[in-house]
This record gives C-alpha cells, structure tokens and sequence, in this order.
C-alpha cells in the first residue's frame, strides 16, 4: 500500500455543482460555495478511509483558479493543505514527498461533448491543448508532471465522462463517478452513498502499485487560442524566453493565427508552455 498520498483537487467535478450559463466557478459565488462544501466531504471521506487503512501521511494540494478555496478548517485535522502557486512550477513541492497522486474535482477538457464545465486551464482563453498531435487536458498536464516526479496516479472522482477521459489518460486507474454529466451546466448527481463508495474504491486503488509513464522528449505541444491576440502574445513570450515556437503551418491560411506549435526539450519547457 501507498504511505504518502497527496490528494489533488479541482472543483467543477464534484457532486452537486453544475455552475451558471457563460460563467465560471468563481470564489464567493453561489456553486463555488457548493463545490467547496461537497469538496470537503468527497476528501474527507477519502483520508478518514487512507489513514485508517495505514497510509502515513495524506495531503491536498488546491488547484483550483490559484487555490484557496479550502481552509484547514474543512478538512480532517490530520490532513495537510496545500495550495497551488503559479509563481512556482506546477506541482515542484512533490518532488520525493509523495508515493501516489489521486484526483477529485478534475473535468473533462475543453471541447468535450456533454461535458459539465468542460475547458483546459483558462475557459476565457484556450482552444485547445495537443501534445504530439493528441488533445489532452488538465489530468493528462498533471499526470505527466507527476510521473517525472515517480509518482503514479491511481485514482479518479469526477463525472462519468471525465472518468472515461482519466482511463484513457491512465490504462488501470480506479474511478468513482461522481455524477452523470448531461451537458455544460446540466447533470444528475449521486446520494449520500457516493462517499461511502470514494471511501472503499480509494483504499483499493492505493493497495495496487500503479505505473508511471514520463513522457519522452523532444515533444511537440500546440496551444490554441479563441482570440488571435491571444495566441499572439503567447508566442512573443516563448519567444522571449528562448523557446522554439511559431504559429502552426497551415496549407491555405500559410499560418493558423490561433494555434501556436512549441518544442518541447524536458518537462521544464512542459511546465513553462502549458
């Protein structure tokens, strides 16, 4: 069994939380308030079940919009609390502190089909994401960085379509479907025995060793953007920054001025584009 286990959350793939039309989970705000309380009890549910069952140390890591949704006082006393930095590289404070990563709260990317609250890290900017020609989302970003970490990930709480995406991210993961999503701001949630289920199917995922697979580099990742402005700014800052980067080669436009194509050298560069 797994001993250090860092709990990773998102919000908009947590029971009972569909959000408003046009609009984002943001802090203060009538679902955020309902993310952040169902949140609490999908976590608990699961550390109260890892520390019994012997794991030695259970934390959160907050990704949502910059972290600081949660405050200790929501969790388990024995839980730890940590807060994602975006002046730091994503996930940087992992590095040897942990054996496994599992994720609650994650969605599905953007573009996504029946997806609640479909996007990939920022719905008011980003298209798309591909890494060597294949979409991927926020779980695909972390489970990458996790695995360059050694960390294997092995298990899933979100919505039945974001659990399709997670298996296909990760061949073997346990996944726990927190409610039946049926378009962006529509879905049919779980009772109470949602809990009581992320409680036994934790236990079992993190009693299996689970594989991790870091990507290999060089790799290609494309970027794509809503506004040409948009995708023009990113580019001037790869740019600055010394990175390969252009706009992607199109046969009748000469350039999409919405998509920008990076090379990737390591997963520095990864971090630093996605």
């Amino acid at each position: 069994m797994y001993k250090r286990i860092l709990l990773a959350l998102d919000l908009e793939g947590v029971n009972r939380v569909v959000g408003e039309p046009y609009s984002w989970l943001f802090k203060g705000s009538e679902q955020w308030a309902i993310a952040v309380e169902d949140a609490a009890r999908e976590l608990n549910a699961a550390a109260k079940a890892l520390l019994d069952a012997g794991a030695e140390r259970v934390d959160v890591w907050d990704t949502h919009n910059n972290g600081n949704n949660l405050r200790p006082e929501h969790l388990d006393a024995r839980v730890g609390l940590i807060s994602h930095d975006p002046k730091f590289p994503r996930m940087g404070f992992a590095k040897g502190q942990y054996d496994c990563l599992c994720f609650f709260g994650y969605h599905s990317m953007e573009g996504t089909l029946g997806g609640v609250l479909s996007h990939t890290m920022n719905s008011n900017t980003i298209q798309f994401y591909k890494l060597n020609g294949r979409y991927i989302g926020e779980l695909d970003m972390d489970v990458a960085i996790a695995a360059s970490h050694g960390i294997p990930c092995r298990f899933f709480a979100g919505g039945d379509i974001a659990c399709v995406q997670a298996r296909r991210t990760v061949p073997g993961i346990v996944c726990v479907e927190t409610k039946k999503e049926l378009g962006m701001n529509e879905a049919i949630f779980r009772d109470d025995d949602l809990y009581d289920e992320i409680a036994e199917r934790i236990v079992e995922a993190v009693r299996v060793e689970g594989d991790h697979r870091p990507l290999r580099f060089p790799a290609e990742l494309q970027v794509s953007f809503k506004r040409v402005e948009d995708a023009a700014k990113y580019l001037a800052g790869r740019l600055k920054r010394g990175y390969e980067a252009n706009f992607l080669a199109d046969e009748l436009l000469g350039h999409d001025a919405h998509t920008v194509v990076c090379t990737l050298r390591n997963m520095d560069d990864f971090i630093a584009c996605i």
